[in-house]
């Protein structure tokens, strides 16, 4: 089947499959994976964020896995975890992106390597969603800062998956935050050889 074709099968299972009301704000696909971007209601009332990896199979849905956490209304540089850019460039190329994603992720993230930021993000035009983290690269290091300096560090030490289409990369990976197991899934929208906005969910590991 067709990544349109499995987009759809997606769209049309994800409420059942979740057992939410999902409001998508992003699809995109590759091969047999999909990856969802959503806002849902939660029991309590209130909202969260969510990213969910689908694995498709002759038109059936045969794996998933995703996490969410809160929607909060204040964050460090003043955009939601939902808004931005939402269209697919159709002239983007999907292996170009891929390979920013997934060197951005492997350098900075996994390596610790903060030497060279404006290689892989877009200088201080780089657009954050993460609530915790202003914008630009000067945010992300400010931010990376104060959580090594209190105690908090994060670092991803594997690469699970990685899904691109057109201008957009989903990764997902695990790691350690704050001395806690952690699954990280991080969304970028790449243009000219760069990363310039990043949306993301991070949850400890189920079974740490």
């Amino acid at each position: 089947m067709s990544s349109e074709s499995n987009k759809q099968v997606v769209l049309a299972a994800i409420d059942d499959t979740t057992g939410r009301k999902n409001q998508v704000h992003r699809v995109l696909a590759h091969g047999d994976l999909v990856v969802t971007h959503a806002t849902t209601a939660v029991p309590d009332g209130g909202q969260a964020v969510a990213f969910d990896l689908w694995q498709i199979t002759d038109g059936r849905i045969t794996g998933h896995w995703g996490d969410q956490e809160p929607l909060v209304e204040q964050t460090a540089n003043g955009h939601t975890q939902v808004d931005g850019v939402a269209v697919l460039d159709a002239t983007a190329d999907t292996d170009t992106t891929r390979k920013v994603a997934e060197d951005t992720v492997r350098t900075i993230l996994v390596n610790n390597d903060f030497s060279d930021l404006e290689r892989y993000l877009a200088g201080e035009s780089y657009i954050q969603h993460n609530p915790r983290f202003a914008d630009g690269i000067s945010g992300l290091a400010a931010a990376l800062g104060e959580l090594a300096k209190s105690g908090h560090s994060l670092k991803y030490s594997d690469v699970l998956d990685v899904v691109a289409e057109r201008n957009f990369a989903y990764v997902r990976s695990a790691g350690v935050f704050a001395g806690t197991d952690f699954v990280f899934h991080d969304l970028f929208r790449v243009a000219d050889g760069r990363a310039v906005e990043h949306w993301d969910v991070m949850v400890p590991r189920e079974g740490a």
